[in-house]
Order: C-alpha cells, then structure tokens, then sequence
C-alpha cells in the first residue's frame, strides 16, 4: 500500500488525457479500491498492453448510440486499407478488426444518473472500461455457469460524452496507477478534433447541459466552444432555436459549425433548414444568414469518431492488418444474482429485433457477426 502513496499524489494532482488541458481532481473510492485489491481487477489493468495488434476495439455506451456506431464502424470504407490515402477499396476500413460492443442497458439512460449521482456515473464509466478489458462474459446473467470468454479491448470508444465527460478521468487514473497508458477515443473528442481539421473557430456544441463538463477540457484547443440545449417541437424548429440563443450569448459572432452530441440527429433535415435560411425569405432567415460563415458544417459522432479511431489504429500500428471483414460481439449489461451487473452476449436475431428499425441500409449483416475467439 505505501509503494502506492507517491504514484496517487501524482496522478492526483494532475491527470493529462491526449491534447485535453490537465484535469485537477480527485479520483474516485471505487478506483481507489481497485488500486489496493493488487490480485484482482487491478492486475487484470496492470497486464493491459498496446504494443502488439491483439485485442478488440470496444464501443462502449447506451444501447442505441453503441448499436448506430457498431454498423458505421462495419461498413465504413473511405480510405485504401494499404496506403490509408482517401480512397475507397471496396473492403471495409477496420478489416480484421473484432468490435465488442457493450451496451449499457443496466445503467441507461446516462442523464438519469447524473441528475442523481456523478459519483455513480465516474464509477460506471470504470467498471465498463474493466467489464470490456476482462475476458470473461455470460450468456444468463442469472447462471454463473453460463460464463464464456471474449477479447479483451485493446481500445476503449467511449460513445456517450456524459460517460466520457464525467468517467475518462477516472479511467485514466485507473490504468496510470498501474503504469499503464490507456488508449480511448470518445466521442466529444472525436467531434473536436474533425473541427480543428476542418479549421472551425466558433462552434456550438448542440447538447444537454450536463454534457457541458465533456467539452471544458478542449478549451485549450483554439476553438470557441459554446454548449447550446434547444427544444423544439421538431429538428428545425430546434435548430432555429439553438441559433437564437447562440446569437444572445455570442452576439456578432459568425458560427462555423454546429458540433451535433446526437447519433440520431436528422442530417438531412439540418441541412434542408439551413438551405431554407440561405433563401433568406424572412427577416429572421436574414439575420440568421448573416450568423453563418462561409462552409457552415454540422459535424455528427458518428463519422467523426471513424475517422478518428482510423487515424489513431494507424498511428499506434494497431491494426491488426487481416484481410477479413470486421466481426463484432454484442453484449448487454444485465443484473447479475448478486445484484451486480454483468456483461451478457446477444444474438443476431435479437438484434435485428430490437434495433431493425433504425436505418435499413446499415442494418447488421451475417458476415459481419462472427464470432473470432481472441484471449490474449
């Protein structure tokens, strides 16, 4: 325990994550705990290692944002697999890749926990960073002896900014306590990273208020970052009311693009509104007009979080370079008998069940639920 002391006053006093601006804080008991139980959990994260192309890339977060993710994240293909050039070779992006998705069902919605325990959410966003780093799964909660083995992650996709905003900190002291460095991609920094390559300077970021926290550290990266939480009856109506108070707190600014904490925003939609505003039809139109720069941009997670895991894989050559199509197991955190949770493996046809509505032309193919066993 004393060997232990120094390492925690340091990490304590400041935690960096990538480009983030340092985060002063404690850490939360949970971890706290982990770093003490030495044969457990703790040495499960001190045995973690990206210096290899083994392991899996896990999607971590509510049902629906995990599931819109893992079908982008398997049939994305807008770059050559060999050279990485922009450039579509009819083979998907994360060739050979195997994706554990987890599904927060137990926890979900995020926002309920966070009106009701930050704490709880920090620790939540743990424990699915070691449920998706472990081996071990269940195909019944209930049983015990319905326990299987999966990959475990090589890198962690944290989808929800709430998880993101409130737990990475947590996650990150976790894996520095035990000398290892971990690698996670969420999907705030994913939006802010595709702004700053598309040169953005005033950006609203159109998300719950609680969101907020997950967008303060990228203060530090040139961008005006300005949260915004409109309603509205409909998407356009929203979208109008969000630049309404855009204008009120940011007046006389010209507004680059809108950074969408949404996987379910209605793209199409957006764009035919800011079309209607181009017209300038009415006088609001004209005023709202005159707000938009020159290359005005919605940015969504969804995209940018490929194109940031795909530049991130290759700049830590950790892909693991098999000619394959992406496969990827799916699991559901349910109630264990010990009134835990647990991860719990699903199938195709309960997928195609649950989530068969949601966009048909990415609905999940067989060829990409396969199931590659990876213990390493």
């Amino acid at each position: 325990m004393k060997k232990l002391i120094f390492p925690i006053a340091v990490l304590l006093a400041a935690v960096s994550c990538n480009d983030r601006a340092p985060v002063v804080r404690d850490t939360i008991p949970y971890v706290k705990q982990l770093a003490v139980d030495t044969a457990g959990t703790f040495s499960l994260v001190r045995h973690y290692r990206t210096d290899g192309t083994k392991g899996s890339i896990a999607l971590i977060g509510e049902p629906e944002e995990c599931m819109l993710l893992s079908r982008a994240f398997l049939t994305t293909d807008k770059v050559d697999n060999i050279d990485g050039k922009a450039a579509p070779d009819r083979l998907p992006d994360f060739a050979g890749e195997t994706f554990i998705v987890l599904m927060d069902d137990y926890n979900a919605p995020y926002l309920r926990l966070v009106s009701t325990s930050r704490d709880t959410l920090r620790e939540v966003a743990v424990r699915n960073a070691v449920m998706a780093l472990d081996t071990v799964a269940y195909s019944d909660a209930s049983d015990r002896s319905s326990r299987l083995r999966k990959g475990g992650a090589k890198v962690f996709v944290l989808a929800s900014s709430l998880l993101s905003g409130y737990g990475r900190f947590d996650i990150d002291t976790l894996f520095k306590m035990a000398g290892r460095e971990a690698v996670i991609l969420s999907s705030e920094e994913a939006l802010v990273k595709s702004a700053v390559k598309y040169g953005v300077r005033h950006a609203a970021v159109w998300a719950p208020a609680q969101a907020g926290e997950a967008y303060l550290p990228y203060a530090t990266d040139g961008i005006d970052l300005t949260v915004v939480t409109p309603e509205g009856a409909d998407i356009r109506t929203a979208f109008r009311n969000l630049l309404r108070q855009y204008r009120q707190r940011k007046p006389n600014t010209v507004l680059d693009a809108v950074l969408l904490d949404s996987f379910t925003a209605d793209m199409d939609e957006l764009t035919a509104e800011v079309e209607h505003i181009h017209r300038q039809i009415t006088e609001e139109d004209m005023s709202f007009d005159s707000m938009l720069a020159v290359g005005f941009r919605f940015l969504e997670p969804t995209s940018c979080l490929t194109e940031a895991c795909y530049r991130l894989l290759r700049e830590k050559n950790l892909f693991t370079h098999n000619i394959a199509y992406p496969s990827a197991r799916y699991f559901q955190t349910e109630e264990s008998m010990d009134g835990d949770y647990v991860p719990v493996e699903v199938s195709l046809d309960y997928l195609v069940k649950r989530f068969g509505g949601m966009n048909d032309s990415a609905e999940p193919r067989e060829d990409n639920y396969i199931y590659v066993p990876d213990y390493d």
